[in-house]
């Protein structure tokens, strides 16, 4: 390890047991001649056996990361924490005056036998420099000391090997995320050397990954001639005239991703009559802040333009349908089978079918013949039902929308689409006009973005999750110590303990395996299936991953959850995600008032109020706050997406728009009261099951 320490400058983020060693060699007397001096200890965890160390030393310690932000005349930051939020907060660290220094498991031996190393090197170099020492005791220090040096040299090869097999399992499992992705993603290394194509790339471009992967040839897809990709703009770290000069006005920044860029453009040599590409570049750093690659998404926007646009036409076509066909029936008829969507024609009473266009033969796999008769409710997902109630109760010349609904083909294959429905006449009989638009892709689409919003907040669940995991593995490591050294010191252990620490062994692998599988089982991305559920449930479980969080963050928690509510139809996995954005964002809020007040001499209350009840045929949920609160700008646009509050790279703007998609789809409603400075309440309601 190449580390000058005389007159060195540090400071150490993580109290746990190497801190205290660190501590103890940088201010013990060994190196004393070099005179490093520790300046802080940062940590949360106040009990920790580094933090009681450095106490006892008279070195400050805080338990805000922040606060080595604020540290004048540091040289070296020793980590021996891994936190995302920690993260965060070094890259405000300008790291050519500050050298970061990460110290995992291994590396924090690595750096103590470092230190012992130097410890032991002073100590000879002062019986060396002793005028009474003779020549057989230079030599057996010098032996003593090349022994202590091949030592650590073998141990560090170890490290060495263990980090390279840990890094060997990362790219493996990096490779199979990126592979097993349905958004077409490359990535490319800081020499522009394609480093991965996945399969969705492929399926987009036509380009197979063994054709791309160790060549400089990503333009090849997109272009006639080269030219660089935006993950070549990023890590060539082009200026922006240089990116204008290449995306003209078509580029922008990322409002998701700091030091990322997007772009939107017509590319003409893919596919056969070429396609709208939405891509998103963003750099890979090292943990000391340089770019070492970029990676690049991609979205096929060409269905969503042309849905839009057919989706246009069809409106203006439906509100003249009628007229159209009195006026002319030949016309009427060439327009009802030529039209973009599937149409059917209706009886208001039966519900049976009357008539359909080609379009509907072409994409449900029916013979017209084979659906004349027949119900409109059959090719109907049988489990709504408020189809049926909506087309019975249609008034006259009234229509009414059905969203993400799913429709069955002829051999059973299910698709979404929205139903437009028209109360008419045709042929002098009461009818009801439906047109379908297939918005399968769509529907997938949204589920992805909801899958990305569920892996955004796995970052958030992170820290409690973390700590729920690291409590029963302390009771399982100190279980397991105690009859380890039972064993070597040859104590029989009475059966009655024995029986006791195996219980508490048990009992806290199951307590982590709950963890671990409620987690999965939240980041699992799961089809669209509603089914009967208690709104309290998914709030419950909310605070098995959030509860460290409320915790640290000094939250007081009051649940008021009526027992006796009535069941909602929706799906458990979304609406938990549902709230915990919204329990996230006021821990966030109340942490902003409460520094607001301590700027201003105040004192903040942490009170966060979850209740639900039923009203009116309707299953309420309020989250209340006593945060930052909001002003009327901020209610307007909240659920806009992309719109953030937050500073910079601590949010995407996302989360309440996401959630906003998740009630609507449920046929829930969400407000706000809330005025600045007075915390904030969101009232969310479903329509209760009857």
């Amino acid at each position: 390890m190449d580390i000058n320490l005389k007159g060195l400058k540090i400071a150490i983020i993580g109290g746990n047991s190497p801190c205290k060693r660190i501590l103890e060699l940088l201010t013990g007397p060994g190196l004393k001649e070099v005179a490093p001096e520790v300046l802080l200890v940062a940590d949360p965890l106040t009990r920790s056996e580094g933090i009681l160390c450095a106490k006892e030393k008279g070195i400050r310690v805080t338990a805000d990361f922040d606060d080595i932000c604020r540290l004048s005349g540091i040289d070296v930051i020793l980590k021996l924490k891994n936190d995302e939020v920690l993260n965060c907060i070094l890259e405000k660290i300008k790291t050519e005056k500050v050298r970061i220094i990460d110290l995992g498991a291994h590396r924090a031996v690595s750096f103590i036998d470092y230190l012992e190393a130097e410890e032991e090197k002073i100590r000879i170099k002062t019986k060396i420099l002793a005028k009474e020492i003779d020549r057989k005791e230079i030599v057996a220090l010098f032996d003593a000391y090349s022994a202590r040096i091949r030592k650590n040299a073998e141990k560090e090869k170890k490290i060495l090997e263990l980090e390279r097999a840990d890094l060997i399992e990362i790219e493996k499992e990096l490779s199979q995320i990126i592979q097993g992705s349905m958004i077409p993603t490359f990535i490319i290394n800081n020499e522009h050397i394609i480093t991965h194509w996945n399969r969705a790339c492929e399926d987009l471009t036509d380009q197979k990954a063994y054709e791309l992967v160790g060549t400089d040839r990503q333009w090849v897809p997109f272009r006639s001639a080269k030219r660089p990709t935006m993950a070549d703009i990023i890590v060539g770290r082009m200026s922006e005239e240089e990116v204008t000069k290449y995306y003209g006005s078509s580029w922008r920044k990322s409002v998701l991703i700091k030091e990322a860029y997007e772009a939107e453009e017509f590319f003409p040599h893919l596919g056969k009559e070429g396609k709208w590409i939405f891509f998103t570049a963003a750099p890979i750093k090292s943990p000391d802040g340089k770019i070492i690659g970029a990676i690049e998404t991609l979205r096929d926007m060409t269905q969503d333009k042309k849905a839009k646009e057919e989706l246009e036409l069809q409106d203006k076509e439906l509100s003249t349908l009628y007229e159209k066909y009195k006026k002319s029936e030949e016309k009427y008829r060439s327009l009802f089978n030529n039209n973009p969507n599937p149409i059917f024609i209706i009886d208001s009473k039966t519900l049976e079918i009357l008539d359909v266009n080609h379009r509907v033969e072409n994409e449900y796999g029916y013979n017209k013949t084979e659906l004349l008769g027949k119900s409109f409710l059959n090719i109907w997902e049988t489990s709504d039902e408020t189809i049926q109630q909506g087309l019975e109760t249609l008034p006259d010349n009234k229509s009414i929308l059905f969203t993400k609904k799913k429709h069955f083909k002829k051999n059973k294959t299910g698709f979404f689409v929205n139903v437009k429905v028209v109360h008419a006449t045709y042929s002098h009989r009461d009818v009801l006009i439906a047109s379908a638009t297939d918005i399968t892709e769509s529907v997938e689409k949204d589920t992805q973005l909801i899958q990305a919003g569920k892996l955004a907040t796995l970052g958030t669940m992170a820290a409690g999750m973390a700590h729920e995991i690291n409590q029963p593995l302390n009771v399982i490591q100190i279980c397991a110590d105690l009859i380890m050294k039972m064993i070597n010191k040859g104590i029989t252990i009475p059966d009655e303990e024995l029986m006791m620490m195996a219980r508490d062994i048990i009992d806290n692998v199951t307590r982590a395996a709950g963890v671990i599988r409620h987690v999965r089982d939240f980041s699992r991305q799961s089809e669209r299936n509603l089914k009967k559920l208690t709104i309290n449930d998914p709030i419950r479980d909310v605070f098995k991953v959030l509860g460290h969080q409320i915790s640290v963050h000094a939250i007081q928690v009051k649940l008021e959850l009526d027992p006796d509510i009535p069941e909602i139809l929706a799906e458990h996995n979304r609406l938990e995600q549902v709230f915990i954005n919204l329990v996230t964002n006021a821990i966030d809020s109340m942490d902003e008032n409460a520094q607001k007040l301590e700027i201003e001499g105040g004192m903040a209350q942490k009170i966060l109020l979850i209740k639900t009840y039923s009203k009116d045929d309707q299953v309420v949920a309020e989250v209340s706050d006593t945060g930052i609160g909001m002003n009327e700008a901020v209610k307007r646009k909240i659920f806009e997406p992309f719109f953030t509050t937050k500073e910079t790279g601590k949010g995407t703007g996302l989360g309440t728009s996401i959630s906003f998609g998740i009630i609507k789809d449920y046929e829930g409603t969400i407000e706000i009261e809330s005025e600045y400075g007075r915390g904030a309440k969101f009232i969310v309601r479903f329509p209760a099951i009857k």
